[in-house]
């Protein structure tokens, strides 16, 4: 696919590792350059793509009316999701030297790209990863008629795609947008499927919709680790000593 659209670039002066980095619902890539300078200080080349009606992609003139999100939300995660297959063969990196991390919506793609690339690792913040359990709770938040399983707008649902790669989820408990509770049902599906070791849930009490400084804080010590296991044969390598 031969990218039509701008993704924002913070390279790191000796990098060991790439990172995707997501926007949520009604958010701008250029919002999320501060936050990539940070990641690239720790050895990262940082990318933010600018998302399908978002940014300067024809954007919504009111991303958060209900009727817009209801309708759109599905479609914007699928798309962003189709699209880093090229961003990442355009990066330069191999792919399993990447880590997917999304913001709200952006932790919605950052687990869609998982379930479909063999990436390296994912972060999502106030995301989720169980997409059909998602939409259930969102429509019965909104009192909307029940989702058919048959009618899923998405291609693959990422809590039937597990193993070992590496996942953090950091969600507030007050969040009032999305719920605890989705990632809840995703962590607990993988430890069911064995994958304790491999996928960590952190809870942040008292905290909405937001993205705190101890999150902050606790994926760049993660990530940091998580960039010492081992190195591909793509165009930046990297082996621990």
């Amino acid at each position: 696919m031969k990218l039509d659209f701008h993704v924002h670039s913070v390279r790191s002066s000796h990098p060991t590792g790439a990172i995707l980095l997501y926007h949520g619902w009604g958010g701008t890539a250029v919002s999320y350059l501060e936050f990539a300078r940070q990641l690239s200080e720790e050895g990262f080349d940082v990318f933010i793509p600018e998302l399908i009606r978002h940014d300067q992609r024809e954007p919504f003139d009111h991303p958060f009316d209900p009727e817009v999100s209801t309708t759109y939300f599905w479609t914007v995660v699928e798309q962003s999701i189709k699209e880093a297959t090229a961003i990442i063969e355009q990066s330069g990196w191999h792919v399993s030297d990447v880590i997917a991390i999304g913001v709200s919506m952006g932790g919605f793609i950052a687990h869609g790209i998982m379930a479909r690339l063999p990436i390296k690792a994912l972060v999502a913040i106030n995301g989720g990863g169980a997409f059909l359990e998602a939409e259930h709770q969102f429509r019965t938040r909104d009192g909307r008629p029940a989702i058919k399983e048959t009618d899923v707008p998405w291609k693959i649902d990422p809590i039937d795609v597990m193993d070992e790669r590496p996942r953090l989820l950091l969600h507030g408990d007050a969040d009032d947008i999305i719920p605890l509770s989705i990632q809840q049902y995703y962590h607990v599906t993988a430890v069911q499927a064995g994958m304790t070791q491999t996928t960590e849930l952190c809870v942040f009490p008292g905290v909405n919709h937001t993205v705190t400084e101890a999150m902050i804080e606790q994926l760049i010590v993660w990530v940091k680790h998580v960039k010492l296991q081992g190195a591909t044969d793509g165009l930046y390598t990297f082996s621990p000593q």
